[in-house]
């Protein structure tokens, strides 16, 4: 754990890590309002508006991950492979579009919960592709309990921010305006 504050102390810019938190904060604002109304309709309009909300996250989620990114110094020079790049975002749209649809088509409990497990997973998906894009001059090790212990927290975030999205439709659980 000190390693991680570590990190993010010293070798991040923290303006930048909070224009990223600002940024997934609204585009998890987004995401919720558009599966929400994905919820509330049927047919190819239900299916457009699951392929919009699945952009929405997965275009909030790769940016998020790349401003945090642009705030990390490791002191030496790097660069990104564009097609891998590029291939996190389509991985973060697509996993998490393939959750948001289970919990739209399937809107029992444990159906939502499997839901937010998905879209937890893409977004780790679009990390770990993000991270693996990034070239610099040396060798990359992973710490495997961390990486795991990673992935499966943010499986269980998606799964209690999926079960409170279902759940709550009001206005007094949503700070984003349901009229727009």
């Amino acid at each position: 754990m000190f390693r991680i504050y570590t990190c993010l102390t010293t070798e991040h810019d923290l303006r930048l890590v909070v224009v990223a938190g600002i940024i997934c904060f609204l585009a998890s604002l987004v995401a919720i309002s558009l599966f929400r109304r994905a919820r509330e309709t049927g047919g190819p309009t239900r299916v457009t508006w699951i392929v919009t909300a699945a952009l929405a996250t997965g275009c909030g989620i790769w940016a998020t991950h790349f401003i945090a990114m642009l705030a990390y110094d490791p002191g030496v020079g790097i660069a990104y492979n564009i097609p891998l790049t590029i291939f996190s975002l389509v991985a973060a749209a697509t996993v998490t579009g393939l959750g948001l649809a289970v919990a739209v088509y399937f809107p029992e409990r444990s159906s939502t919960a499997v839901a937010g497990a998905i879209v937890g997973g893409g977004v780790a998906c679009m990390h770990y592709l993000g991270m693996a894009a990034v070239e610099l001059p040396g060798h990359v090790t992973w710490d495997l309990p961390l990486v795991s212990a990673s992935i499966v927290i943010g499986m269980l975030f998606g799964m209690g921010a999926m079960l409170v999205a279902r759940r709550r439709s009001s206005h007094q659980w949503s700070w984003w305006p349901h009229s727009c």
